[in-house]
């Protein structure tokens, strides 16, 4: 089984050496390694994103994982992770997932943001005695994965909050009170 999972990463490292050279034709595809289950939502999108950055990431574990697995992929992805910092500079990963982030922000994405939030949460279980529920009303701000919220009562259209909402940064200001 060993032998297998090891011939499978050698496949792939040498697999990268014929990969399709980036627009500027001189550089090409880094290859990092992934095993496990991918996060199914995002793995589109970072693929998308990654192949502009001139890499990919290639599964080369499901279910069965071992130490000699997890060893050789580690060795793999630190020269990839070299390579990219040669190309990108050392705050490469950063900028990559920023943009990611921003690829993938949604209003429906960023809900989930503000419903972390304890004053929102004990905001809507005073509201729900009262037969009442919270009421938000979305609109872009020109900057992409980052929302101005207004938070209001559903029955009488009371404004309890406004808020800013910048999902690539995972952040939630209060804007008033």
């Amino acid at each position: 089984m060993k032998t297998l999972l090891a011939s499978a990463v050698l496949i792939l490292i040498s697999a990268t050496s014929l990969a399709q050279p980036q627009n500027n034709h001189t550089e090409e595809k880094i290859c990092f390694l992934t095993y496990g289950f991918p996060d199914v939502e995002r793995v589109e999108v970072e693929q998308a994103i990654a192949g502009k950055w001139g890499f990919a990431f290639y599964t080369v574990g499901e279910c069965t994982i071992d130490q000699a697995l997890i060893d050789s992929v580690a060795r793999v992805n630190d020269a990839a992770n070299k390579r990219m910092e040669a190309r990108y500079g050392s705050n490469w990963r950063s900028r990559y997932q920023q943009e990611v982030d921003a690829a993938f922000a949604t209003p429906e994405r960023a809900q989930q943001l503000v419903n972390q939030q304890l004053y929102i949460w004990r905001k809507e279980q005073e509201l729900k005695m009262h037969n009442d529920s919270l009421h938000y009303a979305w609109a872009a701000t020109g900057r992409k994965g980052v929302y101005k919220v207004i938070v209001s009562g559903s029955l009488k259209n009371t404004i309890f909050y406004k808020l800013l909402v910048d999902y690539p940064k995972y952040k939630v200001s209060l804007l008033t009170n």
